[in-house]
Parts: structure tokens; sequence; C-alpha cells
């Protein structure tokens, strides 16, 4: 019944769905095209939280450890960025944690998975962890470069927000052909069965020691990013612990959106949900009312049980 209304849901977004929803008490599931990988965009940044704090369990890291950062490394807008303008150019790996948790912001995001090795060594943390499912290939400027520097080679040292503003534009073939790449065969991918695993698996326990699980669910319950998804379509004083992903327009294609997490019924007990969706041309309210609407038939279902 569950799978039945959010196939006609994902209609509207006149695009690529995925959607997956796991009740973590009863382990009654929903799943359309969950297997599918699709690009994470943002959401990429709950897995690598993950892969940091598991170092910090290990002692690898430490919360309070102060990272450099250069200029080199900055990215558009967010909260380091405009620190680092102010001289504060070595933030914590809490802060850098905090931020790209809670406004997604791509400076600590990219500067982490530096830390942590780049993206295959990420990936290989979460197939340790018996995390399939989830790629990642490398910092998101990447994604930026791969539209606006279309064909073009990384530089050596990697891209930076100056090597973007130096390219040359791509034509309008070039454009659709490198769209349809980032849609198809995107390069940080997720499937939303591998998603909801996790997010299972933080619940449970089974990732993370117990004060690391308690900080990230509680960074994620403060999320400021894409309130018109999964909390929009919930009752206000709904509790929901998660984290968006938004991809660049171009052509009149949303490349990705979406919204994971875990959402706490009137009765205390979790859900997991994950939405992923691709090369949506659909409006970005339309996208949203989607999933705030998966998110209401899923609570719907689990409190009417």
């Amino acid at each position: 019944m569950l799978e039945a209304q959010l196939e006609g849901i994902a209609t509207a977004a006149q695009g690529a769905v995925s959607v997956t929803i796991l009740n973590l008490r009863t382990g009654e599931r929903a799943s359309l095209h969950g297997q599918t990988p699709r690009p994470m965009m943002s959401v990429v940044k709950l897995p690598i939280a993950v892969a940091a704090l598991v170092d910090v369990d290990q002692g690898v890291l430490r919360l309070d450890q102060a990272v450099p950062i250069t200029a080199s490394e900055l990215r558009r807008g967010g909260p380091i960025a405009e620190a680092w303008k102010r001289g504060e150019t070595a933030p914590s790996v809490e802060s850098m944690l905090t931020h790209m948790l809670q406004e997604s912001d791509n400076t600590a995001g990219d500067k982490l998975v530096t830390l942590l090795g780049g993206g295959a060594s990420i990936t290989a943390r979460l197939r340790k962890l018996g995390l399939d499912g989830i790629t990642i290939r490398g910092p998101e400027i990447a994604r930026d470069a791969a539209l606006e520097c279309v064909g073009a080679p990384p530089p050596d040292g990697g891209w930076t927000m100056d090597e973007l503003a130096a390219c040359t534009r791509p034509d309008a073939a070039a454009l659709a052909a490198a769209v349809r790449s980032e849609v198809e065969a995107p390069p940080d991918s997720a499937t939303t069965d591998a998603i909801v695993e996790l997010l299972g698996r933080l619940d449970q326990a089974t990732i993370l020691n117990g004060d690391s699980r308690t900080w990230l669910l509680s960074k994620l319950a403060s999320t400021r990013t894409g309130p018109a998804r999964l909390r929009g379509g919930l009752p206000p004083d709904a509790r929901v612990a998660h984290k968006t992903g938004t991809g660049q327009i171009a052509l009149g294609v949303t490349i990705a959106m979406g919204d994971v997490g875990i959402v706490t019924l009137p009765n205390g007990a979790p859900f997991a949900i994950a939405v992923l969706m691709a090369g949506s041309r659909a409006s970005v309210e339309t996208q949203e009312a989607v999933i705030a609407r998966m998110a209401r038939a899923s609570w719907d279902a689990f409190v009417g049980k």
C-alpha cells in the first residue's frame, strides 16, 4: 500500500526518484528503486561525518583538533569561509563537522574529505563498516567543475574557485552531455537502501560509540537546510534528524535533490527515510513537495498501525 502511494507521488518529480522507508522497530519496509544509485550531492556529508567520527572514536582525530585551511581550499559562501576571512583560518574538527551537517558548508566538507585521505579512502572505510552501496569519488568542487569546466582535466593540486572561474564555459551540447553524465553515472552516488542501512545502524548503535553517535544525531536534528522537504510534510513538533542534498540546475534540469533522515513517531518509534531524485524537470518547489508528501505518507502509514 505504501509503495503504491510513493510511486504515485513520485510522478510529480518529472525525473528519476528512489525512496526507501524502514520502520526501525517493526522492520516494516517500502522501497521504490531503492537499489539504483543516485547522485548524493550534499547528502554525501552524512557518510563523511560517519567516517570522521569513526576516526574520533579510534583516537585518530580529536573534535577539538585545529585544522589549518588555505585560501585555495575555500569554497563558495558558508560560515567556515566567512570566518576564514575574519582571520579564523584553523577551525576545529567539531566546528567543521557542525557547519558541514547543519548548513551544508562546502569548505568544511571538502577539507574533511582531504583530511580523511580522499573519497576512495572514505568509501573503503564505509565498506569495512559493512556499508555497501555508497561511493565517494572526491570533493564536491569536482561536481561544480564537471558542469562549469566540461571535459577539462583536474589541475595539479585539484580544483579551486580560481580555477573554476578561469574555465571556458561549455556550449549547450557539451553541457547537456555533462548533465546526462552527472544524472545517469554520478561519481558520488548512493542507493536509498544503503542510506537507510546507515541510518538504521546509527539508530541501533552498531556504528560509532555512545558519545559520537549522540553528537551526530543531535547535529542532524538541528539541520537548517531543506525545511520544506522531510520536515515540510510532518507535524511541526515531529523529531527529525536529517541531511539534505541539492544539485545544480542546468538547462532546466536539477541534477539531484534529496533528503534523508530518522523521524520519530508519536509513540517514540523511529523510522528511517531516504529520498534521492535525479534529472528532475519540475520546479524546486515541486521537488521539495514530493519529498514532503513521501514523508507524510510514511508517517501516516506507521501512525495508523
